[in-house]
């Protein structure tokens, strides 16, 4: 493989990413950025997006996450976001099924994979939040071969609105 395909691919996966958060749902929300491990390990940067949260606290998400070995991942689905009573502080779970390019980093098993993650952060009085981010990836079972893998990142992230 070439040394550029790896960044040909995380450009593409860019712009696919861009393109799913360009309707009016970019107009508000959160844009997530982070930086952090993998296991496998490589560094791995971090862009996610939330909709503003429902009132039940769920919202819609997008991820884009590329690692420094090539490998990138984009994908769509659901969050949901629960304040821990009158504290700045929160949790949030994401689960989102996406597409996977290798790069050089680890074999997953396939292109379908699936993103859960869990966040532990604070909301910053400019309404800015700061986190931890767990996030574990596999297919599920899909693909005969599955080793899964996990990584965990600091994030900042910023309001849209």
């Amino acid at each position: 493989m070439k040394s550029s395909e790896p960044m040909r691919r995380i450009a593409l996966a860019s712009l696919i990413a861009t393109s799913l958060a360009a309707p009016s749902y970019a107009q508000s929300g959160r844009l997530t950025l982070g930086i952090g491990r993998t296991e496998t390990p490589s560094t791995v940067f971090v862009m996610n997006w939330h909709s503003a949260p429902r009132p039940a606290g769920w919202s819609y998400a997008a991820g884009l996450h590329a690692t420094s070995l090539g490998s990138a991942w984009i994908g769509v689905g659901a969050s949901y976001s629960l304040p821990l009573g009158n504290s700045p502080y929160f949790l949030r779970g994401t689960f989102m099924p996406g597409l996977y390019t290798r790069g050089s980093d680890m074999d997953l098993g396939g292109p379908l994979q699936f993103t859960t993650s869990v966040e532990f952060g604070t909301t910053l009085r400019n309404d800015a939040e700061v986190s931890l981010l767990l996030l574990h990836r596999s297919n599920g079972g899909i693909y005969r071969n599955n080793p899964g893998v996990n990584a965990l990142s600091v994030n900042y992230t910023i309001p849209l609105n």
